[in-house]
């Protein structure tokens, strides 16, 4: 199968409760060396937005001049948004960064490089507002506003 989600998760964590939890996002892909991949696609977003950031470090001398030295160059981070998710899906999303999984690979359209990368990412901000909920069924729980940031590590 090849790899059609915009953003793909490479979990850590290849247990065979992850594969069981999330069998239905599971998706294999040959990356570029013809080697198999295995991870957790998010859903199609409603929206994507990619930001390229260049961390330095810098001030200004007593004479009034600028220094400064480029720590990092081309950070990326991706934002995506979801219209409407049930609870399950957004659980889905959120838990591959949770616990020890503080960090993921992370496979998506990087906006420098103009093609798909993999890179080691973490969740930032995360945020849904609730959408339906029906109370006589615990299943039945939508989430509207679903947002969240990734950020190269």
């Amino acid at each position: 199968m090849a790899n059609k989600a915009l953003v793909t998760i490479i979990c850590k964590d290849k247990s065979n409760d992850w594969r069981n939890r999330f069998r239905d996002n599971i998706i294999v892909w040959a990356d570029e060396n013809g080697q198999s991949q295995e991870g957790f696609a998010l859903p199609e977003p409603a929206s994507y937005s990619g930001n390229t950031t260049r961390i330095t470090d810098e001030g200004t001398s007593v004479s009034g001049h600028l220094l400064g030295a480029v720590v990092r160059d081309d950070v990326a981070q991706v934002s995506l948004s979801w219209n409407y998710l049930s609870a399950k899906e957004w659980s889905d999303i959120i838990l591959q960064f949770k616990g020890e999984n503080y960090s993921n690979l992370v496979r998506f359209f990087d906006q420098t490089e103009g093609n798909w990368v993999t890179r080691e990412m973490r969740i930032s901000d995360r945020s849904a507002g609730m959408h339906h909920r029906d109370p006589d069924d615990n299943t039945k729980i939508f989430w509207s506003g679903c947002s969240l940031q990734l950020t190269e590590v």
